[in-house]
Protein backbone atom coordinates (compact mmCIF):
# COMPACT_ATOMS: atom_id res chain seq x y z
CA UNK A 1 0.00 0.00 0.00
CA UNK A 2 1.01 3.71 -0.18
CA UNK A 3 2.66 4.96 2.58
CA UNK A 4 0.44 8.21 3.01
CA UNK A 5 -2.59 9.57 4.64
CA UNK A 6 -5.87 9.32 2.39
CA UNK A 7 -8.49 11.84 1.45
CA UNK A 8 -10.92 9.39 0.17
CA UNK A 9 -14.05 10.95 -1.55
CA UNK A 10 -17.16 8.81 -0.21
CA UNK A 11 -18.24 8.75 -3.53
CA UNK A 12 -15.36 6.17 -4.21
CA UNK A 13 -16.83 3.83 -1.10
CA UNK A 14 -20.50 4.00 -1.49
CA UNK A 15 -23.18 4.29 -4.11
CA UNK A 16 -26.76 3.89 -4.21
CA UNK A 17 -26.21 3.01 -0.38
CA UNK A 18 -24.29 -0.18 -1.48
CA UNK A 19 -20.08 -0.46 -0.72
CA UNK A 20 -18.32 -0.13 -4.22
CA UNK A 21 -16.02 -2.83 -5.73
CA UNK A 22 -12.47 -2.92 -3.25
CA UNK A 23 -14.13 -0.23 -0.78
CA UNK A 24 -14.67 -2.22 2.09
CA UNK A 25 -11.38 -3.87 1.80
CA UNK A 26 -9.19 -0.70 1.22
CA UNK A 27 -11.08 0.44 4.93
CA UNK A 28 -9.58 -2.93 6.60
CA UNK A 29 -6.38 -2.53 4.99
CA UNK A 30 -5.92 1.14 6.19
CA UNK A 31 -6.89 0.44 9.72
CA UNK A 32 -4.51 -3.06 9.56
CA UNK A 33 -2.11 -1.14 8.62
CA UNK A 34 -2.07 1.72 10.74
CA UNK A 35 -2.45 4.19 8.30
CA UNK A 36 -4.63 7.32 8.48
CA UNK A 37 -7.48 8.75 6.29
CA UNK A 38 -10.06 10.56 6.47
CA UNK A 39 -13.20 10.34 4.14
CA UNK A 40 -14.44 13.47 2.25
CA UNK A 41 -17.99 14.52 1.43
CA UNK A 42 -20.62 17.16 -0.17
CA UNK A 43 -23.02 15.54 1.15
CA UNK A 44 -24.88 16.86 4.51
CA UNK A 45 -28.12 15.07 4.72
CA UNK A 46 -27.12 12.88 7.43
CA UNK A 47 -25.28 13.75 10.61
CA UNK A 48 -21.59 11.80 11.35
CA UNK A 49 -23.38 9.62 13.52
CA UNK A 50 -25.98 8.38 11.00
CA UNK A 51 -22.76 8.55 8.37
CA UNK A 52 -21.29 5.65 10.03
CA UNK A 53 -24.74 3.67 10.68
CA UNK A 54 -24.92 3.72 6.44
CA UNK A 55 -20.68 2.88 6.70
CA UNK A 56 -21.57 -0.34 8.76
CA UNK A 57 -25.03 -1.20 6.85
CA UNK A 58 -22.84 -0.97 3.94
CA UNK A 59 -20.44 -3.78 5.43
CA UNK A 60 -17.54 -1.18 6.60
CA UNK A 61 -15.99 -1.71 9.89
CA UNK A 62 -14.05 0.28 12.28
CA UNK A 63 -15.13 3.74 10.75
CA UNK A 64 -15.30 6.47 13.34
CA UNK A 65 -17.39 9.38 13.65
CA UNK A 66 -14.12 11.29 13.47
CA UNK A 67 -13.04 10.19 10.35
CA UNK A 68 -15.69 11.72 8.26
CA UNK A 69 -15.44 15.14 7.60
CA UNK A 70 -18.06 17.05 5.75
CA UNK A 71 -18.21 20.12 3.55
CA UNK A 72 -20.43 21.74 6.04
CA UNK A 73 -17.86 20.99 8.80
CA UNK A 74 -15.09 22.69 6.52
CA UNK A 75 -17.09 25.90 5.87
CA UNK A 76 -17.67 26.49 10.07
CA UNK A 77 -13.87 25.69 10.72
CA UNK A 78 -12.92 28.06 7.81
CA UNK A 79 -15.38 30.69 9.19
CA UNK A 80 -14.06 30.54 12.70
CA UNK A 81 -10.61 31.22 11.99
CA UNK A 82 -11.18 33.93 8.95
CA UNK A 83 -14.48 35.29 10.95
CA UNK A 84 -14.27 35.19 14.43
CA UNK A 85 -16.51 37.92 14.76
CA UNK A 86 -19.31 35.69 12.84
CA UNK A 87 -21.46 33.76 15.47
CA UNK A 88 -24.86 33.77 14.00
CA UNK A 89 -26.10 31.36 10.98
CA UNK A 90 -28.82 30.03 9.02
CA UNK A 91 -29.36 27.15 7.15
CA UNK A 92 -32.03 25.25 4.51
CA UNK A 93 -31.55 21.54 3.86
CA UNK A 94 -28.59 19.51 5.18
CA UNK A 95 -29.34 17.32 8.96
CA UNK A 96 -25.66 17.57 9.29
CA UNK A 97 -25.48 21.47 9.27
CA UNK A 98 -26.78 22.10 12.57
CA UNK A 99 -24.55 19.53 14.45
CA UNK A 100 -21.44 21.22 12.06
CA UNK A 101 -22.62 24.77 13.34
CA UNK A 102 -23.14 23.99 16.76
CA UNK A 103 -19.56 22.26 16.81
CA UNK A 104 -18.42 25.87 16.39
CA UNK A 105 -20.26 27.54 18.63
CA UNK A 106 -22.92 28.95 15.91
CA UNK A 107 -25.69 30.46 17.57
CA UNK A 108 -28.58 29.02 15.20
CA UNK A 109 -30.51 32.71 14.83
CA UNK A 110 -33.16 33.43 11.84
CA UNK A 111 -33.48 37.18 12.84
CA UNK A 112 -30.05 38.33 11.20
CA UNK A 113 -27.83 35.65 10.29
CA UNK A 114 -24.03 36.49 9.63
CA UNK A 115 -23.86 33.48 7.19
CA UNK A 116 -26.54 31.12 5.20
CA UNK A 117 -26.15 27.99 4.78
CA UNK A 118 -27.69 26.03 1.88
CA UNK A 119 -28.04 22.01 1.51
CA UNK A 120 -30.41 20.32 -0.89
CA UNK A 121 -33.95 19.68 0.79
CA UNK A 122 -36.72 18.17 -1.11
CA UNK A 123 -39.30 19.25 0.93
CA UNK A 124 -38.26 22.27 0.82
CA UNK A 125 -40.61 25.39 -0.18
CA UNK A 126 -40.59 28.87 -2.53
CA UNK A 127 -41.12 30.53 0.74
CA UNK A 128 -38.28 28.76 2.25
CA UNK A 129 -35.72 29.94 -0.42
CA UNK A 130 -37.71 33.35 -0.44
CA UNK A 131 -36.93 33.72 3.22
CA UNK A 132 -33.64 32.29 2.53
CA UNK A 133 -33.14 35.34 0.06
CA UNK A 134 -34.17 37.70 1.92
CA UNK A 135 -31.07 37.06 4.68
CA UNK A 136 -29.11 37.61 1.28
CA UNK A 137 -30.39 40.91 0.36
CA UNK A 138 -30.17 41.93 4.15
CA UNK A 139 -25.96 41.64 4.04
CA UNK A 140 -26.02 37.79 5.24
CA UNK A 141 -23.14 35.78 3.23
CA UNK A 142 -24.32 32.81 1.06
CA UNK A 143 -22.50 29.30 1.58
CA UNK A 144 -22.68 26.31 -0.65
CA UNK A 145 -21.88 23.43 0.66
CA UNK A 146 -23.29 20.92 -2.30
CA UNK A 147 -22.65 21.82 -6.09
CA UNK A 148 -24.43 18.95 -7.63
CA UNK A 149 -26.03 20.45 -10.36
CA UNK A 150 -28.19 17.46 -11.02
CA UNK A 151 -28.79 14.44 -9.10
CA UNK A 152 -29.86 10.82 -9.45
CA UNK A 153 -32.78 9.74 -7.43
CA UNK A 154 -34.51 6.75 -7.91
CA UNK A 155 -32.86 6.12 -11.32
CA UNK A 156 -34.30 9.70 -11.97
CA UNK A 157 -31.87 12.70 -12.78
CA UNK A 158 -33.31 15.30 -10.45
CA UNK A 159 -32.58 19.18 -9.61
CA UNK A 160 -29.23 19.04 -7.36
CA UNK A 161 -28.45 21.56 -4.72
CA UNK A 162 -25.77 23.38 -7.51
CA UNK A 163 -28.62 24.35 -9.17
CA UNK A 164 -30.44 25.80 -6.12
CA UNK A 165 -27.42 27.78 -5.19
CA UNK A 166 -27.66 29.36 -8.58
CA UNK A 167 -30.89 30.54 -7.90
CA UNK A 168 -30.08 32.09 -5.31
CA UNK A 169 -26.77 33.81 -6.36
CA UNK A 170 -29.14 35.13 -9.13
CA UNK A 171 -31.58 36.42 -7.25
CA UNK A 172 -29.57 38.05 -4.90
CA UNK A 173 -27.07 39.29 -7.30
CA UNK A 174 -24.14 37.66 -5.15
CA UNK A 175 -21.82 35.26 -5.00
CA UNK A 176 -21.53 32.42 -3.03
CA UNK A 177 -18.86 30.82 -0.58
CA UNK A 178 -18.10 27.49 -2.18
CA UNK A 179 -17.06 24.47 -0.02
CA UNK A 180 -18.41 21.77 -2.47
CA UNK A 181 -16.55 18.62 -3.72
CA UNK A 182 -14.40 20.17 -6.00
CA UNK A 183 -13.03 23.49 -4.40
CA UNK A 184 -9.87 24.32 -3.09
CA UNK A 185 -10.97 25.36 0.11
CA UNK A 186 -12.47 21.86 0.86
CA UNK A 187 -8.96 20.30 0.67
CA UNK A 188 -7.23 22.72 2.19
CA UNK A 189 -9.40 22.54 5.05
CA UNK A 190 -9.78 18.79 5.06
CA UNK A 191 -5.57 18.93 4.70
CA UNK A 192 -5.51 21.29 8.09
CA UNK A 193 -8.14 19.02 10.08
CA UNK A 194 -5.84 15.83 9.64
CA UNK A 195 -2.36 18.09 10.26
CA UNK A 196 -0.60 16.47 7.49
CA UNK A 197 1.33 18.79 4.33
CA UNK A 198 -0.34 18.31 0.88
CA UNK A 199 2.63 16.31 0.11
CA UNK A 200 2.01 13.91 2.79
CA UNK A 201 -1.39 12.72 1.68
CA UNK A 202 -2.77 10.87 -1.08
CA UNK A 203 -6.39 12.08 -2.52
CA UNK A 204 -8.68 9.41 -3.79
CA UNK A 205 -11.21 10.05 -6.19
CA UNK A 206 -13.61 8.81 -9.35
CA UNK A 207 -13.98 12.35 -10.83
CA UNK A 208 -11.62 13.79 -12.80
CA UNK A 209 -12.00 17.55 -12.37
CA UNK A 210 -13.74 18.03 -9.47
CA UNK A 211 -11.53 15.34 -7.50
CA UNK A 212 -7.93 15.19 -9.03
CA UNK A 213 -7.50 18.47 -10.65
CA UNK A 214 -7.69 20.35 -7.55
CA UNK A 215 -5.69 18.10 -5.86
CA UNK A 216 -2.75 18.23 -8.36
CA UNK A 217 -2.93 21.85 -7.71
CA UNK A 218 -2.88 21.94 -4.17
CA UNK A 219 0.47 19.60 -4.61
CA UNK A 220 -1.43 16.05 -3.39
CA UNK A 221 -0.30 12.74 -4.85
CA UNK A 222 -3.72 11.57 -6.62
CA UNK A 223 -5.40 8.12 -7.40
CA UNK A 224 -8.01 8.36 -10.10
CA UNK A 225 -10.87 5.37 -9.55
CA UNK A 226 -12.24 4.81 -13.36
CA UNK A 227 -14.88 2.47 -12.42
CA UNK A 228 -14.08 0.20 -15.92
CA UNK A 229 -14.65 3.33 -17.94
CA UNK A 230 -12.08 4.91 -20.20
CA UNK A 231 -10.15 7.87 -19.62
CA UNK A 232 -9.46 9.02 -23.50
CA UNK A 233 -11.82 11.67 -22.90
CA UNK A 234 -10.35 13.14 -20.22
CA UNK A 235 -8.68 16.11 -20.38
CA UNK A 236 -5.35 14.62 -18.83
CA UNK A 237 -1.71 16.02 -19.88
CA UNK A 238 1.32 16.07 -18.77
CA UNK A 239 0.92 18.51 -16.11
CA UNK A 240 -2.43 17.29 -14.94
CA UNK A 241 -2.36 13.64 -14.69
CA UNK A 242 -2.98 11.28 -11.78
CA UNK A 243 -0.10 10.16 -9.81
CA UNK A 244 -1.75 6.29 -10.17
CA UNK A 245 -4.67 4.74 -12.10
CA UNK A 246 -6.89 2.40 -11.02
CA UNK A 247 -10.08 0.08 -12.04
CA UNK A 248 -11.32 0.04 -8.77
CA UNK A 249 -10.12 0.63 -4.81
CA UNK A 250 -9.00 -3.26 -4.82
CA UNK A 251 -6.13 -1.97 -6.75
CA UNK A 252 -4.38 0.24 -3.87
CA UNK A 253 -4.91 -2.87 -1.34
CA UNK A 254 -2.41 -4.55 -3.26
Amino acid sequence: MIDKTYLIQMECLIRNQKARPGAVELIDALNENGLSYVIISEQSGRTRAQMVELFESCGFHYIEPGDLYFSAMAAVDYLLIKFPQWKKAAYIGGKGIPAALEQGCFVINNAKPDVVFVAMDRNLSYKDYSDTLQYLLNGSVLISTDSRRTQIIDGVEMIGNGAVVKMLEYAAQKRSVDFSRGSDILLRMALRYIGVKAENALAVGDDFMRDIVPAIGRGMETVLITNGEGINDLPITDKLHPTYIVEDLSGLVR
